[in-house]
């Protein structure tokens, strides 16, 4: 009987025999992932998503699964293709609560509970890495945190910008520690508590106080005071949290 595949019984109907499952396949459900990463601010109107491979390789699917999952979100309206140098697939300006707020919904609900814990613990590393940090710090370093803060602040309302310039300045005091297992460990995390895309959700209406929060942990750093340092970073990283669950909210209020 080798191949042979049980059905159970739930799944047969006696007049029509064998009747579909119903279960999201991978796709739908790399789709709705998509759509929530869109929703919460992860790709912003405009920006590019990542290559096929790689985004791919960060969903762990195939690309062939991939592609099913991107047309699925091109049909809700909310990423295109474009041909030609400096082509790719885009975010659009279609409004996700619009036309996708249940699949952001059912996502997030699913998430964030089990993301609770490990936001626990992502902002007690964090909290370890700032701190490492303002101890180890070199003043080459203190000034490239300072650059790379100047041009944060003159990012604006480009969340694009913005997110690139998150990644460098947290980078910046990851090298800082000296200490490759803590930035491996943050990555990691990252990674985990960003539903697998590894980038920080960003929306206009955070910018001021992802700027605010930026701006502490910067002097703390710079100052080399390590437990202010640790403080900062401890509080700052729930920030990603919050604006899950802000998302959740719109997303429950735009599909009731």
């Amino acid at each position: 009987m080798k191949g042979l595949v049980l059905i159970p019984l739930d799944d047969v109907d006696p007049l029509r025999g064998v009747v579909e499952v119903s279960r999201p396949s991978m796709a739908e459900d790399v789709a709705r992932r998509l759509v929530t990463a869109i929703a919460v601010g992860t790709y912003s109107p405009g920006e590019r998503l990542p290559a096929e491979r790689e985004l791919a390789a960060l969903l762990g699917v195939s690309r062939v699964t991939l592609r099913q999952a991107l047309q699925q979100v091109a049909d809700l309206g909310l990423i295109a293709s474009r041909r030609g140098r400096g082509g790719g697939t885009f975010v659009t300006t279609q409004s996700w609560e619009k036309v996708a707020p249940e699949q952001a919904r059912r996502t997030l609900e699913v998430e964030l509970p089990r993301l609770r814990d490990l936001f626990d613990a992502r902002c007690l590393l964090e909290g370890l890495v700032a701190r490492t940090a303002a101890e180890r710090r070199t003043q080459e370093e203190a000034d490239a945190l300072r650059a790379t803060l100047d041009e944060f602040a003159a990012a604006g309302a480009d969340m694009v910008v913005a997110r690139a310039l998150d990644r460098r300045l947290h980078g910046l005091v990851g090298a800082a520690t000296r200490n490759p297992h803590l930035v491996t460990m943050s990555a990691r995390l990252t990674a985990a508590a960003t539903l697998g895309f590894g980038a920080e959700p960003y929306a206009t209406d955070f910018f001021e106080r992802a700027l605010h929060e930026h701006r502490e942990l910067v002097d703390a750093v710079v100052d080399a005071d390590p437990e202010r340092a640790q403080r900062v970073a401890t509080a700052h990283f729930a920030l990603t949290y919050e604006t899950m669950e802000r998302s959740l909210r719109l997303a429950v209020d735009r599909a009731e």
